[in-house]
Parts: structure tokens; C-alpha cells; sequence
């Protein structure tokens, strides 16, 4: 009895690491440009196949600016950030943080600086 549990708890082991791999070797490219940006930034995506993704913005302090884009991803993604926040409005020069989530647990980011 006591072998068949441990070979139940090491076949399953050995399936999350193997999902593990698959999610953080998904994100093949992430790059934002320009950087550092003046009026707008364009993110580009590249995947190994399909995803859900978020990409935001986020402050130094840690607060979220903007939600650029919460859906699929179909292998390549462009998407555009104009220096907005979620209102609207024109945010500050200084230094933001470009997050990508995907697979609903892995996050990667860049920075970016915004000129005057």
C-alpha cells in the first residue's frame, strides 16, 4: 500500500514540474520600445502557442496605472500603451513597470522610463 502512494505522489511530482516548464518557456519575447518612452510604448509579445494574458502598468509605488490588455494572445501580440491611466489621464514622467501575467500564475516584467 505504502509503495503505491509513493508512486502516485511521484507521478504526479513529476507532472507539475513538467507543467511548470511548459508555462515559463510559453513567453518566448517581451519587449517594449521605445524605452525610454515621451508620448506612447508598444509591447510586443511573442508566444510558443495560444495564452490568456494581462499586461499593466504599474508605478514605482507599486500601484496599478492601467490594464493595457486582459485576453488572448494568438502566438505574437502588439499593444500600445499612451502614457494614460485608467481614467484618462496623462501620467507623470518617472520610472513605470511593464507586467505581463499569463498561464494564471507567472508574471514578467521590464521597466520603462518616461521622459518629461
Amino acid at each position: 500500500m505504502k509503495t503505491k502512494t509513493l508512486l502516485f505522489a511521484g507521478i504526479m511530482l513529476l507532472m507539475s514540474f513538467s507543467l511548470v516548464a511548459k508555462a515559463t518557456e510559453s513567453l518566448l519575447m517581451f519587449d517594449i520600445s521605445p524605452n525610454p518612452m515621451k508620448e506612447y510604448c508598444d509591447i510586443s509579445l511573442e508566444y510558443n502557442g495560444d495564452a490568456v494574458i494581462t499586461i499593466l502598468v504599474v508605478n514605482e509605488k507599486g500601484d496599478i496605472v492601467k490594464t493595457v490588455y486582459n485576453g488572448p494572445i494568438h502566438k505574437t501580440g502588439r499593444y500600445r500603451w499612451e502614457r494614460d491611466d485608467a481614467f484618462g489621464n496623462w501620467v507623470q514622467a518617472g520610472v513605470y513597470t511593464v507586467e505581463i501575467q499569463y498561464d494564471s500564475r507567472y508574471t514578467s516584467t521590464k521597466k520603462t522610463l518616461i521622459l518629461k
